[in-house]
């Protein structure tokens, strides 16, 4: 995911892990508290932040959100439609947005996802499990990149974006190779990435034994 934002100016990773991004070089850091009554963040670090980012040309910002999770992305999502014209990269988007009902979806989180891009709010994220994500985000999604998975579930909802034998062969890819689909566009195997993955301040992403899922 990383490597497919490098060159974007105006850019917020919203970090579930708390580990590698922690470390992340050449990114501010911010760690909100959220608070269930009143509902929303402790303190003004968050609306401050984005408000001043809203006249900068740049800015590249990881979120680390420690509980929460949906209430916290929801928040986000508002806030940072105000902001416009930016780059929102939630890694593990399962645990932020889990499979569930269509109606299970806050309103501003749908949205984003939706039409967000016309208001220029670009919305991606990563999934270990892609059976565990909300079945709106794999819909909505303009481009799918698949990595290596093994888990049945995850396989069956494969299947449901590209033909058999792709599929078949999710458990055998190599690392940094994945499957490609998108909209109107057949699914095809994609190699180009090989040897060219690299995180900032590291020598090389570690596994992408995941899903990545990106709109715009």
């Amino acid at each position: 995911m990383l490597h497919e934002v490098r060159a974007v100016p105006r850019l917020v990773i919203v970090d579930p892990k708390c580990a590698q991004l922690v470390n992340l070089k050449g990114y501010d850091h911010l760690w909100p508290e959220y608070s269930a009554k009143p509902r929303g963040w402790v303190g003004p670090s968050m609306t401050d932040y984005f408000r001043e980012a809203r006249g900068h040309e740049s800015f590249r910002v990881v979120v680390h959100v420690r509980d929460n999770f949906r209430e916290q992305l929801e928040l986000l999502c508002i806030l940072l439609r105000a902001v416009g014209d930016l780059t929102m990269c939630v890694d593990e988007l399962g645990l932020f947005i889990p499979s569930g009902s269509p109606g299970s979806l806050p309103p501003a989180i749908t949205s984003a996802m939706i039409s967000g891009r016309h208001e220029g709010l670009r919305f991606c994220g990563t999934a270990q499990r892609p059976a565990l994500v909300h079945v709106t985000a794999r819909a909505n999604a303009e481009r799918i990149r698949w990595y290596r998975i093994t888990e049945r579930n995850d396989l069956d909802a494969a299947r449901d974006y590209m033909p058999g034998p792709l599929a078949d062969s999710l458990p055998r890819l190599p690392d940094y190779v994945c499957v490609e689909t998108s909209d109107g566009s057949p699914a095809f195997r994609d190699e180009s990435m090989v040897g060219r993955l690299r995180l900032p301040g590291a020598s090389r992403l570690s596994k992408p034994s995941q899903k990545n899922l990106s709109r715009g």
